[in-house]
């Protein structure tokens, strides 16, 4: 991986970060359309609704969940079981395993695929004081850090390793949290610093 173009968490690099994101007109708009979508379906009980917000937020953030398919969960499936979960009352309460519900939730005869990062954009819309948000960015940009940085990654990471399948939601929490504490960044919410980690940790990282 190229990690030539790595910037260094400050609190200097969040705030340009937050600027240039706001200031992207593709990502204005998508953003704006998402808060108006997600703040009139505040809630999780009506299918319709859920799958509003499922489909909008699989475009705009990528998450790959196809529209239809046979063999493998698609947004009708996803729509049709988060009101089942009762992830109402999970935001309510700031659970960090209700994003794991979300991600694994099996269907029968379909195969499983992993659905980790829609699980914590879907969380992160509903809280974003709460829950941060995970994706190949997020991946690249830690992955450059503990190259170029290990003393630090060594520090905060407290022996957290970057495959998906060693680890769930609140293990990823505990590392945003301490990655947080450790660059001094917390003054900044979850939702700067992601805007942070999606700006520095895309294809030029």
């Amino acid at each position: 991986m190229n990690c030539d173009a790595f910037k260094p968490p400050t609190s200097e690099g969040v705030r340009k970060a937050c600027k240039e994101f706001d200031a992207d007109e593709e990502t204005k708009i998508a953003e704006a359309a998402l808060i108006d979508l997600f703040g009139k379906y505040p809630t999780n009980t009506n299918e319709a609704h859920v799958l509003l917000k499922v489909v909008a937020l699989n475009v705009f953030y990528s998450t790959r969940i196809p529209t239809r398919a046979q063999d493998s969960p698609n947004v009708f499936d996803i729509a049709g079981c988060i009101p089942k979960l009762n992830v109402d009352q999970g935001f309510e309460e700031s659970s960090l395993k209700i994003v794991n519900a979300i991600s694994i939730t099996q269907f029968p005869s379909k195969r499983r695929v992993a659905r980790f990062s829609f699980a914590t954009k879907y969380a992160n819309w509903h809280r974003q004081d709460v829950y941060p948000m995970w994706d190949g960015r997020v991946q690249n940009y830690f992955t450059c850090l503990r190259k170029l940085h290990r003393s630090d990654w060594d520090r905060f990471s407290d022996g957290f390793k970057l495959s998906l399948n060693d680890w769930g939601y609140p293990e990823f929490h505990g590392l945003m949290t301490r990655f947080r504490d450790h660059y001094g960044l917390r003054s900044f919410t979850f939702k700067e610093i992601d805007k942070f980690l999606w700006l520095h940790g895309g294809e030029k990282v």
